[in-house]
């Protein structure tokens, strides 16, 4: 008996697996098929308000109506700064809901030696719900990070 018990766990543990492994095509497929990435809402990155820009915030969309922010800082980021992106719904059940690049999907805060990070997706086929981007560039200048530049786009769907 104890040896029928461990061969039908093992046998169900198998076929978790190949759940798994049937799920995976699927979700490949889906993101495959929501490609088509494009701004529909930008602002340039100011210091003080003033030019040069130093990067843009935008409001990204892909022809699945899924919706991110992403910042793209013109150069790779020194030491001491970061820059981070900010989605913000408006409308819906998470009307004022906020998301950062450093939030669960994202692909954390642009630090040292990068210039680009994008915020988590989220997918949004209501036409009552809008989103706007914010941007915001840091510096640690010994006392930890300060604000140096934000902007932010417009609304947009």
């Amino acid at each position: 008996m104890k040896t029928l018990g461990i061969l039908l766990s093992t046998a169900g543990l198998a076929g978790v697996g190949a759940i798994a492994l049937a799920a995976a095509p699927a979700q490949a497929a889906e993101t495959a098929a929501c490609s088509g990435a494009r701004s529909v809402a930008s602002a340039a990155m100011l210091r003080d308000n003033r030019p040069p820009s130093w990067g843009t915030v935008r409001v990204m969309r892909d022809n699945c109506s899924n919706y991110w922010a992403e910042i793209r800082m013109s150069n790779k980021l020194p030491a001491n700064a970061k820059a981070n992106a900010f989605l913000v719904q408006h409308g819906g059940s998470n009307d004022g809901r906020v998301l950062s690049c450093d939030s669960s999907g994202g692909n954390g805060a642009v630090i040292q030696g990068q210039s680009t990070c994008r915020t988590p997706k989220i997918r949004a086929t209501s036409n009552g719900i809008t989103f706007h981007a914010i941007g915001r560039e840091y510096h640690n200048y010994g006392g930890g990070y300060e604000e140096i530049s934000e902007n932010a786009t417009s609304r947009a769907r």
